[in-house]
């Protein structure tokens, strides 16, 4: 069994047509379909049709619900701003399944249980928790699964703690690795491999530069990605 994990792709159409598996089992996305990025549309309608298990992100609930996704400071107008450029864009129908998602799955697969969800168990849309968190021990302790699948940091990493073990894939079309490469992960026959790969960025680049949203936004979201790091006050001199 082959499973390709995703999560956070922001919108970001050009990450998630070069994502280069082709022959996994099944795909599970994480949630943060929309937002950032350009194509949220598109995005929507490819991970609607192409995966197995799609749970709800802070973003998908925001733009689903009509509320702030509660991001930190650093993102906080980037998100409203293409928020509502989503709102806008989606249709209704794509709205609702946004809305639709699941805010967590369990899942049993060749004899491994899984909790899948986009932050984490006890806050499952807002909880920020990174790697070294002394937290995921009492998140732990709280599912019953052997494998805890999560996103929401754009940061991948796996982490064992007794016998269980924490997967995050990172993010797909927003990293924030200090790499352009997108992130995603694969579980094969037992075993975790965290990846990341190439897409054309400049694509990106080229769909955020047309965005109805303020220039220091589209200046944001390009130095996000072009840097795979928190945006600053300096974006306004990147170029790609």
């Amino acid at each position: 069994m082959k499973i390709a994990i995703i999560s956070d792709i922001h919108a970001n159409l050009a990450a998630l047509n070069a994502f280069p598996e082709k022959d996994y089992d099944q795909l599970w996305c994480l949630g943060d379909l929309i937002d950032y990025g350009p194509r949220p549309r598109e995005v929507i309608h490819l991970i609607r049709s192409k995966a197995t298990i799609t749970v709800r992100g802070n973003h998908d609930h925001a733009v689903g619900f009509n509320v702030a996704p509660q991001c930190s400071a650093p993102f906080k107008r980037l998100a409203d701003e293409t928020r509502e450029f989503t709102q806008q864009v989606c249709t209704p129908d794509e709205i609702s399944y946004l809305r639709s998602l699941p805010v967590q799955k369990e899942v049993a697969t060749d004899g491994t249980n899984f909790y899948l969800v986009h932050a984490m168990p006890t806050d499952p849309l807002f909880g920020y928790c990174v790697e070294d968190s002394e937290k995921w021990g009492k998140e732990m302790a709280w599912v019953r699964a052997d494998v805890l699948v999560v996103g929401h940091t754009h940061t991948p990493f796996v982490r064992r703690i007794s016998r269980k073990t924490i997967v995050n894939p990172g993010s797909l079309g927003q990293p924030k690795t200090g790499r352009t490469r997108a992130c995603y992960a694969v579980w094969e026959d037992g075993e975790i491999s965290l990846k990341e790969y190439e897409y054309p960025l400049a694509d990106t680049v080229e769909g955020i530069r047309g965005m109805p949203v303020s220039q220091d936004v589209r200046d944001g979201l390009i130095a996000v990605l072009k840097t795979g790091t928190l945006p600053t006050r300096q974006y306004q001199s990147v170029t790609i």
